[in-house]
């Protein structure tokens, strides 16, 4: 067989296999569907949580009665010297890995204190040992590692927000405000803030 008649081959070979995966990308990507986010595969494990973990009821954040302080003492002292330092960071299916700065008063764990601690702790009204930022956090991670289908939403601005709603581990929800919202900068990925709210939704 000559050189020629041999290269021609070659190329004909590559060309059906080449319009085979564009054929089977293409119906893959039919099969997806456009409201379903893409994932991002490049992001590292090993935060407080893990995506897909299986929670009592996902997208509902179910706070303890009774359990640790969080985030403990070491992490918010090292606050008190460079508001960059993480005090929770959450791997995300939608964002990949998000971060709980301890911030300033317009974003992270300082904005949440300074604007929102009362409204936190309202809504754990008196049940158990939880403090504020203990359901703070535990509402967090439960919005962003397990979000109900929907979320997160475009909140504008670069900005996404997760809603969720909140009870007890008995059982019970807060009267007055039985749902979270947390707002992600989607092009920092940080918290920005996260309080109760009355309403479901973003």
């Amino acid at each position: 067989m000559s050189q020629k008649r041999r290269r021609s081959v070659i190329t004909g070979v590559a060309a059906v296999v080449a319009a085979g995966l564009l054929a089977g990308g293409l119906v893959l990507t039919a099969e997806r569907g456009v409201d379903e986010p893409v994932l991002d595969g490049g992001a590292a494990s090993g935060g407080p949580s893990t995506p897909g973990a299986t929670l009592p009821s996902d997208g509902v954040v179910v706070i303890t009665r009774d359990g640790p302080d969080l985030p403990g003492a070491d992490v918010l002292d090292r606050c008190e010297t460079d508001g960059r330092q993480v005090v929770a960071q959450y791997d995300t299916d939608a964002l990949g890995r998000v971060v709980l700065q301890c911030g300033n008063s317009g974003q992270g764990y300082e904005h949440i204190r300074a604007r929102h601690d009362q409204d936190w702790t309202d809504v754990l009204g008196g049940r158990g040992s939880r403090d504020w930022d203990d359901a703070m956090l535990t509402a967090v991670r439960t919005a962003l590692t397990t979000p109900r289908s929907g979320y997160p939403q475009d909140a504008g601005d670069g900005k996404v927000c997760f809603a969720a709603p909140v009870s007890f581990d008995d059982g019970s929800r807060p009267e007055r405000e039985p749902f979270v919202k947390v707002i992600v900068s989607a092009t920092t990925d940080r918290v920005i803030t996260a309080y109760p709210t009355r309403t479901d939704g973003c």
